[in-house]
C-alpha cells in the first residue's frame, strides 16, 4: 500500500475513532457533556496557535504566492456573507442563523482535510502551497467566527456587527493572531527554526493530539436526534459548501488571469479544491467556546463531512488526479 494512502487510513481512523469514543463517554455518562466546551477551547487558542506558528515559521514565503492567501480570505468573507442571508431563509432561530453563517464561510482546508487530499495529490509542493493559502485562517477565525459566535451567541449583545471584529482583537481567545504574525515575521527574516523541532517530530505530535481532543469533544456533543430538526441546514449546507463553494473558488481563479500574476497549475488547483471542501472543525470549536449551539453545530460538521467523503471526494479525486 502506497505511504500516503497509509496515512489518509490513518487520519480517518483517528478521526472516527476519537469521534466514537467520545459520543460513548457521554453516552456512558463517563464524562460530563461541558468538558468538550474546555477541550475545544484549548485546541483552538493553544493547539491550533502553535501549530500555526511553528509551520508558518518553517514556511519559504515568496511574493508569487500572494493570491492564495488573498483570495482565500475573500472566500470566507464572501462564503459567510451569502451563508448569513440564505440562513434568514432557512431558520427563524438566532443561533442557528449564527452557526449556519461560520459553517458556510469556513471550510476544512487544513490538515484534517482539504490539506491532506492536496498532498495526496499533489505531495509536499501541495502542502507547501496549503500552508500558505492558510494563512487567512487566524485573521479569520478572530475577525469573523468570533464575531459572529458572540454576536449571536446566547449573550445576545447589542449594537452592530462591526464593532464586535474591533473586540476580538483583544479577547484572549485571539492569540493565534499574533503567533502567525510572528511566525511570519521569523520566515521572512530568515531565521531558522531549531532542527530539535523537527528531530523529535513536535509538530506532527501536537497535529495528532488535536486532531483527537478536537473530535473527542465533537463526539461529546454529538446527538444524532437533532439531524431531524435541522434537516434543512444540512441541506442548505450542503448546497452553500459543495456548490456555492465551488463557483466561486472558479471564479476567483479566472479573475486572477486579468492580471500579470495569475494562479496556475497546482496554486490553481489548490484554490479550487479548497474552496469546496466540508465545514471546518474550528466551527464547532468556536460554537463550543461560545455557547452558540454546540450540538447542532457538531451533527452539521459530521453529516456534511460524510456527505463530502461519500459524493464530493470521489469526484475530486477523478478531476484533479
Amino acid at each position: 500500500m502506497r505511504p500516503e494512502i497509509t496515512k489518509f487510513l490513518i487520519t480517518v481512523t483517528v478521526i472516527v475513532a476519537s469521534t466514537v469514543l467520545g459520543y460513548a463517554a457521554r453516552r456512558l455518562r463517563l464524562l460530563p457533556e461541558r468538558i468538550a466546551e474546555r477541550l475545544m477551547t484549548a485546541v483552538v487558542v493553544f493547539g491550533y496557535s502553535s501549530v500555526s506558528f511553528l509551520t508558518i515559521w518553517n514556511l519559504e514565503i515568496s511574493a508569487a504566492d500572494a493570491w492564495l492567501p488573498v483570495l482565500g480570505g475573500a472566500h470566507v468573507l464572501i462564503m459567510a456573507a451569502a451563508g448569513l442571508g440564505l440562513a434568514r431563509l432557512l431558520t427563524r432561530d438566532r443561533g442557528e442563523v449564527g452557526l449556519f453563517s461560520m459553517a458556510s464561510g469556513v471550510g476544512n482546508t487544513g490538515f484534517t482535510m482539504g490539506g491532506f487530499i492536496i498532498y495526496l495529490l499533489y505531495n509536499e509542493r501541495g502542502l507547501g502551497l496549503v500552508g500558505i493559502y492558510a494563512l487567512w485562517w487566524t485573521p479569520a477565525l478572530v475577525f469573523v467566527l468570533y464575531p459572529i459566535a458572540r454576536y449571536f451567541g446566547p449573550g445576545r449583545p447589542t449594537g452592530a456587527l462591526g464593532p464586535a471584529m474591533l473586540r476580538s482583537i483583544f479577547d484572549w481567545r485571539s492569540i493565534g493572531l499574533p503567533a502567525a504574525l510572528a511566525g511570519v515575521g521569523l520566515s521572512l527574516s530568515g531565521t531558522p527554526r531549531p532542527d530539535v523541532i523537527s528531530d523529535l517530530r513536535i509538530v506532527d505530535i501536537l497535529v495528532f493530539l488535536v486532531t483527537t481532543m478536537a473530535y473527542f469533544a465533537i463526539g461529546l456533543r454529538l446527538s444524532v436526534y437533532h439531524a431531524w430538526a435541522i434537516k434543512k441546514l444540512i441541506l442548505g449546507l450542503a448546497v452553500v459548501r459543495f456548490g456555492l463553494g465551488l463557483l466561486l473558488g472558479v471564479l476567483m481563479v479566472a479573475l486572477t488571469r486579468l492580471t500579470a500574476w495569475p494562479l496556475t497549475g497546482t496554486g490553481r488547483n489548490v484554490m479550487i479544491i479548497e474552496s469546496f471542501v466540508p465545514v471546518a472543525v474550528t466551527v464547532v470549536a468556536v460554537a463550543n467556546m461560545f455557547g452558540l449551539k454546540p450540538r447542532e453545530a457538531s451533527v452539521l460538521f459530521v453529516i456534511n463531512t460524510l456527505m463530502y467523503l461519500l459524493l464530493v471526494l470521489p469526484l475530486v479525486l477523478w478531476v484533479f488526479g
